[in-house]
């Protein structure tokens, strides 16, 4: 089968161009404001080296900033980090097609992650600010603007799971609501909006339902037969693992736990295995530090709710139930059709979970390539492209435009009536494959990404 082309920044006036000539570049400046903020800290904690070693990553991101906006080519990793030798492999590569490869002539996906592989590349080389997040405070801020929407989100969750609901229909009406509040959290995307605030501050109860009208495919129901199979399972004690890919902390990573603990609830799961970012990632890419914030946050609230919710989740994690794990994959250009030759490992433990849900747009750009597939003509399972290790869901508002699976007549109405559906957040898919293809790992693999790490969030040692 011949491939859609990548989408790419060359297209002059697409989404791309304009996330490369102008987002791109924004995010930038505003890690170097950031890491201006830290100067007067750097200075009196490292008199001699803080303000030297500042100027030196700051210079190293202005340049980025120059080659990008002039569209320079591409350079090759230069730090030691256990990924350079995959992403300068990757570059060298794309070398050997013809084009420089070059900010603007690159495909979209590989600059995009690039641009912030560089950041951290630049912060790592730093012995100061290496373990920096210059993303961190504006996270922080996301999470803190949203705190009416989280405690109205763990008032009614709370009430839910202390007298949970017996009748089937009441069942996959729960489940609905706490599906699409995970689904419309992924609206609050920094690096969207440039790092500019984007909390949820909307009763998002209120948004359940009325926006059903915007989720443009909807394989719900498919799903609720599956999760009712899972559910027989636990209930004669065997054990059922999802696993959710994580997108956005603040308000988004509190309305993943909460389906996850509605998920345990309802009996659909007996462990929830929860992927983050290694890396400070897409601005607000969650990490280990934004899981630690949520949890520690709800355990230091005046309300008994979240105080009594963030000792659930925080007993959870101590007990296995809620397990957190980072690996370097998903900080890699390459999209998830290369998982089985590039981290085949990983695969192979996606592939015992029952349920894999990959949250948001930049996990819905990998898994289907980022290409310009047919809108209508093409299915979520064929723009897969095999990544199929296990029952595959995936939860998205649309903020770029690639999106399968969609009706003719969806397309020609929205076509017609928002020339940007496909790029404001507005809309929604909630896309579903139960096709699982048998596991046959190549024999060469690329080697390089150690295994991935099971992390403990609420303590500082690594617990496996």
């Amino acid at each position: 089968m011949e491939l859609p082309e990548r989408l790419s920044a060359r297209f002059e006036g697409s989404f791309a161009y304009k996330t490369v000539k102008d987002r791109l570049p924004t995010i930038l400046v505003s890690v170097i404001d950031t890491l201006h903020k830290e100067k007067e800290k750097l200075a009196e904690k490292y008199p001699v080296q803080g303000t030297t070693q500042l100027k030196e990553v700051v210079s190293r991101l202005s340049k980025l900033r120059y080659e990008m906006m002039t569209n320079k080519p591409l350079n090759y990793l230069d730090d030691e980090l256990p990924d350079a030798s995959i992403w300068n492999d990757y570059l060298c590569q794309l070398s050997k097609s013809g084009d420089t490869p070059s900010w603007f002539r690159s495909h979209w996906l590989y600059v995009e992650c690039l641009m912030y592989r560089q950041i951290v590349s630049s912060l790592k080389q730093s012995q100061i600010l290496a373990d920096f997040d210059p993303f961190f405070e504006s996270k922080k801020k996301s999470y803190l603007t949203s705190l009416e929407a989280i405690h109205t989100v763990i008032g009614y969750l709370t009430s839910k799971t202390s007298s949970p609901p017996t009748d089937v229909q009441d069942r996959k009406m729960l489940l609905r609501e706490f599906l699409e509040l995970s689904l419309w959290g992924n609206r609050c995307d920094l690096s969207i909006s440039a790092g500019r605030d984007n909390s949820q501050t909307a009763n998002p109860l209120k948004q359940v339902g009325q926006l059903d009208e915007l989720i443009l495919a909807d394989d719900f129901n498919n799903l609720w037969d599956y999760l009712r199979s899972l559910r027989a399972k636990t209930k004669t004690g065997a054990k059922v693992r999802i696993d959710i890919i994580l997108d956005n902390a603040g308000f988004e990573l509190l309305s993943d736990l909460c389906l996850a603990e509605i998920l345990l609830t309802l009996g659909c799961a007996t462990e929830i295995v929860f992927h983050m970012k290694a890396y400070p990632w897409f601005v607000s890419d969650t990490t280990e530090e934004d899981v630690q914030f949520c949890v520690s946050q709800l355990l230091q609230s005046e309300l008994l709710a979240e105080k009594t919710q963030g000792s659930c989740w925080a007993n959870r994690i101590n007990e296995g139930v809620f397990v957190f794990k980072k690996d370097l994959f998903w900080t890699l250009p390459h999209d998830f059709a290369a998982m089985r030759s590039v981290r085949p490992k990983l695969y192979s433990s996606l592939a015992r979970s029952n349920l894999l849900i990959f949250k948001g747009d930049l996990n819905y750009r990998k898994l289907v390539g980022d290409r310009q597939w047919p809108r209508q003509a093409t299915s979520f399972c064929e723009s897969l492209l095999q990544f199929n290790p296990a029952p595959l869901l995936s939860l998205r508002t649309l903020k770029c435009d690639v999106c399968v699976g969609l009706s003719a007549a969806t397309v020609a109405k929205l076509d017609k009536e928002n020339k940007d559906w496909m790029t404001n957040g507005q809309y929604a898919v909630i896309q579903y494959t139960q096709t699982v293809l048998p596991l046959e790992l190549p024999d060469h693999t690329v080697t390089g990404v150690k295994g991935s790490v099971v992390i403990n969030p609420l303590a500082t040692a690594v617990i496996d």
